[in-house]
């Protein structure tokens, strides 16, 4: 039997119900609903860390950040790495990549200084990492943004990173490079005089940071970059061989520019914030001082990536212009599969869509990441529709799945046996029941201090999410079932006492499961 072939559309920083199909009252996504109602929806599927490097080096080795070492931005993943591309190129299948990929670091900014421990005389810098190969130098340096706009025309090495067909969008909002800077460039006589703040249309009607009218044309918006390349590749397509084609969006992320008529798509008075929109998360019982800090950093610095703590209006007009994003995607998803079904493809291919993390949104009065583990940040959208699937679309599936799922999901589909190491189980199948979800965060103080010791390690489980601090005392206790919207924190509450130990135990024995099984022994002895 023919193998299938794979679309995988990725977006960036996107909660898991914004979307019509999860649920959202406002935002309209026909195209993404349709792909729901004629597959399988599933509504506990989880980050493995939540922020876009990191766990979109989960997404594709199928490994958890302390496995493929990517255990926050700034490290690249190990060229050395395996990624369900390479195992799909290797069985015979053409593969591409369109979008924002953050496999690599997107700056060559020094990372805040780490220090040699103990005491004693200071070591030679080759000898100042207990691991000699650091992953830096010229071979991890094909996504650093700077470069492209010195030389749009520039190339990557391929395969990349199992990809053989490679088309760069590197940064967000209307302040993309990569491959889209030389093709911008050559439809626009001077593309910078219509990117970021400085150039954006007056607009006196949005006064929330961060967000600014793009005087860049629709057509020309990495969204619309996108979606004419990823169709570019399927009309290179044959139906003779199969396929994969990641197609990754760089927004809904921060800064907020949706061009054209996207923009003004939503009113902010017809916004429904979230029910805990009012509950600060100053006002939740428990919480550590380091936990809060990114909130404090937010306040200080609302240019920056800290979460943001606004008034109503401005979270509404953040929301509003989100919704805008996220319909010009859903406008290019339909772009993409108009030709996948236009080049007779549609009966043999998988699409899935999913999201490398998720945005607060409004939740605790606040938006966009890093900070605390809430499900608007940790769980995310993943729709999969199998055209040869026995069950009928329009499905719900409530089974527990991690990032680390997805690579070998995808690969026990092509019929392949997945890699010693490959850490994520199939979503679909129904022998081996849903494991717990582990996420592990280096913490947001990392940004500021390399040395910095407050990581959050969380395990979700059907009914609860138990967080810990690293470095202090306490933690999050939350029963997702009766406080989906995570206000009432059980961790010092006796009559949870039996609750928070067998979590802990839970925690535990996922950990244990999870260890580094990459190298094989070479000899009995």
């Amino acid at each position: 039997m023919r193998r299938p072939s794979f679309v995988l559309f990725i977006t960036d920083q996107q909660r898991a119900d914004h979307l019509g199909c999860y649920g959202d009252p406002t935002v309209r996504t026909p195209h993404l609903d349709r792909l729901a109602a004629e597959g399988v929806r599933f509504t506990r599927f989880h980050v493995a860390t939540p922020i876009c490097q990191p766990n979109r080096a989960c997404l594709v080795t199928g490994q958890q950040p302390s496995v493929n070492g990517v255990r926050q931005n700034g490290i690249p993943l190990d060229l050395d790495s395996l990624t369900f591309a390479d195992v799909l190129r290797a069985s015979g299948y053409r593969t591409g990549y369109i979008g924002k990929a953050h496999f690599q670091n997107v700056t060559d900014i020094p990372a805040p200084e780490r220090h040699q421990g103990g005491r004693g005389e200071a070591l030679p810098e080759a000898l100042s990492h207990s691991l000699r190969r650091q992953r830096d130098g010229e071979a991890y340096g094909g996504e650093v943004r700077r470069r492209w706009v010195e030389n749009p025309d520039r190339e990557l090495p391929t395969p990349y990173y199992g990809f053989d067909h490679v088309r760069l969008c590197i940064g967000h909002g209307d302040e993309v490079e990569g491959h889209y800077t030389a093709w911008l460039r050559s439809r626009q006589a001077d593309p910078d005089g219509l990117r970021g703040p400085a150039n954006a249309l007056p607009d006196a009607t949005v006064s929330a940071p961060q967000c600014w009218r793009t005087a860049l044309p629709e057509d020309d918006y990495p969204t619309a970059y996108v979606a004419e390349q990823a169709c570019d590749f399927l009309d290179d397509q044959d139906a003779d061989t199969p396929f994969v084609l990641v197609v990754s969006f760089p927004d809904p992320h921060h800064p907020f520019t949706p061009p054209g008529r996207y923009w003004s798509m939503y009113d902010p008075d017809e916004v429904v914030l979230p029910p805990n929109a009012g509950c600060p998360v100053e006002a939740i019982p428990g919480l550590p001082a380091s936990a809060l800090a990114a909130y404090r950093w937010g306040r200080a610095e609302p240019g920056s990536h800290w979460p943001l703590t606004l008034p109503e209006r401005q979270l509404r007009e953040i929301i509003a212009l989100n919704y805008g994003s996220i319909s010009m995607i859903d406008d290019a998803v339909g772009e993409v599969l108009a030709r996948l079904e236009a080049r007779g493809l549609a009966e043999d291919t998988v699409v899935a869509f999913t999201s490398d993390h998720g945005d607060y949104m409004g939740d605790h009065g606040s938006v966009l990441k890093l900070g605390l583990h809430f499900r608007s940040l940790v769980r995310v959208p993943l729709i999969w529709r199998d055209p040869r699937a026995r069950e009928p679309g329009g499905r719900v599936s409530d089974r527990l799945g991690s990032a680390i799922d997805l690579a070998p999901t995808l690969l026990q589909r092509a019929g392949l046996k997945t890699p010693i190491g490959m850490q994520g189980r199939d979503l679909f199948d129904a022998s081996r029941p849903a494991a717990p979800v582990l996420i592990e965060d280096a913490g947001i103080q990392v940004f500021r201090d390399g040395d910095a010791e407050t990581g959050i390690t969380t395990l979700v489980t059907e009914d609860w999410r138990l967080s810990l601090f690293e470095g202090v005392a306490g933690g999050e206790l939350y029963r997702l079932t009766e406080d989906p919207h995570e206000t009432r924190n059980l961790w010092d509450d006796p009559a949870h006492r039996d609750d928070k130990a067998a979590l802990l135990e839970a925690l535990a024995r996922r950990m244990a499961e999870l260890r580094d099984r990459r190298l094989s022994a070479t000899a009995r002895a």
